[in-house]
């Protein structure tokens, strides 16, 4: 394991049964902060970090998925009490079964807009994906100059409220550099393998009008998984914590109870 200093981190209530939330490639770990409320407020210990490179998060000796994992499970073997699960966000998503699939302190895994994966992508895909998101920035336009449209595009029709519009502030502040770093590291990363080797029960979650990563997608990622149960929210785009949050509370405390009481 290379040596990375710990990654900044917040923590919310307490007990002995953890949520770790892992933010997306765009933004940093403040987003959740309504859902980590709701969650503390349910009697769970939250730990929200901030990924290496964002936030007040140092960065990592290499911008990778793996670099990324490594540092999770430093944060989970610090912060780890009788039950922990792991929570992934879209590039958390990415994060988190690698994480799972080589850690003993794990007790479930939710896995939120996520996929399996850049290179289970068509040539196609992969080629508008990137252009999207890569393009601007080589072009020198930050990500606050261009992604309100891109998130915007991400989320259902009509997505609005409070908590929609701390998604927008919290990723039009972030460095481009970080996000343009974490976009190639997702773009060279498989996520297939670890689904497979995922040991602890683990939930799905996606927006049923999500394009970024669609709910077909994370279908055909719950048929990876040895133990999972597979949620589709309707009327909801990529950010369902924040589209409709009463929805994602509901599937993921009733999964959290139905599992650890």
């Amino acid at each position: 394991m290379t040596n990375n200093p710990l990654p900044n981190y917040r923590t919310y209530g307490s007990g002995d049964k953890t949520v770790f939330l892992l933010h997306g490639a765009y933004g940093d770990g403040r987003y959740f902060d309504d859902l980590a409320t709701k969650l503390a407020a349910a009697h769970y210990r939250v730990v929200v970090w901030d990924c290496p490179g964002y936030g007040e998060s140092a960065p990592a000796a290499e911008a990778t998925i793996e670099c990324f994992a490594e540092a999770a499970e430093a944060l989970i073997d610090k912060e780890k009490t009788a039950v922990n699960v792991l929570l992934g966000h879209s590039m958390g998503a990415l994060i988190a079964p690698l994480v799972a699939s080589r850690s003993s302190d794990l007790s479930a895994v939710i896995l939120s807009a996520g996929s399996p994966g850049f290179v289970a992508r068509t040539p196609e895909d992969q080629a508008i994906y990137l252009k999207e998101r890569l393009e601007p920035i080589e072009n020198g336009v930050s990500v606050a100059e261009y992604a309100r449209p891109l998130i915007t595009h991400m989320m259902a029709d009509g997505a609005q409220g409070e908590l929609v519009d701390q998604v927008f502030d919290v990723i039009l502040s972030m460095k481009t550099e970080t996000f343009a770093n974490s976009i190639r590291a997702i773009s060279a990363y498989d996520s297939r393998p670890a689904l497979q080797k995922i040991p602890v029960p683990t939930l799905l979650v996606a927006g049923a009008e999500d394009p970024a990563c669609t709910a077909d997608g994370m279908r055909k990622m719950a048929e990876m998984v040895p133990d999972s149960e597979f949620h589709v929210i309707d009327g909801c785009g990529h950010y369902g914590f924040a589209e409709r949050p009463k929805e994602y509370l509901t599937i993921v405390l009733g999964f959290l109870t139905s599992r650890f009481g």
